[in-house]
């Protein structure tokens, strides 16, 4: 079965119907031959884009009895049971002499800025899965929405042998 790295860019666009990606994110978030793996970035971005919808966080608290935290929790718990994605942690640091133990994703981010020359959030983005790889998961595409990360498909491929699927 694939294994893909699903970006918060699908699963934004799959929860907005005004989107012109909407359907084609939904088939990629919906098709069962797909184990879909996410990281703690997925989980934090889609926090931050859901907590800007204070009028549905308010909604949602009121209907439910729950605070603004429990709210964001509650639809972050939804989105990820309703499309079956799986959280892939990386729980290690990288210790660097002079600076201390950095997280190992962000440790990543500083080797691989030259290289992929991309905005930071991506650049984490590619750094999970640069480590998921190195840990053993096997996965076998990076899906996204953001055409940005053109600029990595080179390294996901030749380097991680992960491809890369832009939707538009």
């Amino acid at each position: 079965m694939a294994i893909s790295y699903i970006d918060t860019s699908i699963l934004v666009a799959a929860l907005d119907e005004k989107d012109r990606r909407y359907d084609k994110a939904r088939a990629i978030l919906e098709e069962s031959g797909r184990v879909k793996v996410i990281s703690e970035l997925v989980v934090t971005e889609l926090a931050s884009v859901v907590a800007r919808r204070s009028d549905i966080v308010s909604s949602i608290g009121q209907i439910l009895g729950l605070g603004p935290e429990e709210v964001m929790l509650a639809i972050i718990l939804y989105v990820v049971k309703r499309f079956g994605l799986k959280l892939h942690t990386v729980e290690r640091g990288t210790k660097i002499p002079t600076l201390g133990t950095m997280n190992a994703p962000l440790y990543e981010t500083v080797k691989l800025a030259p290289t992929t020359r991309l905005r930071t959030l991506d650049l984490i983005h590619v750094a999970y899965v640069k480590l998921m790889v190195e840990t053993g998961l096997p996965l076998g595409a990076f899906i996204t929405a953001d055409l940005e990360y053109e600029r990595a498909r080179e390294f996901l491929k030749d380097t991680l042998g992960v491809e890369l699927l832009i939707i538009d």
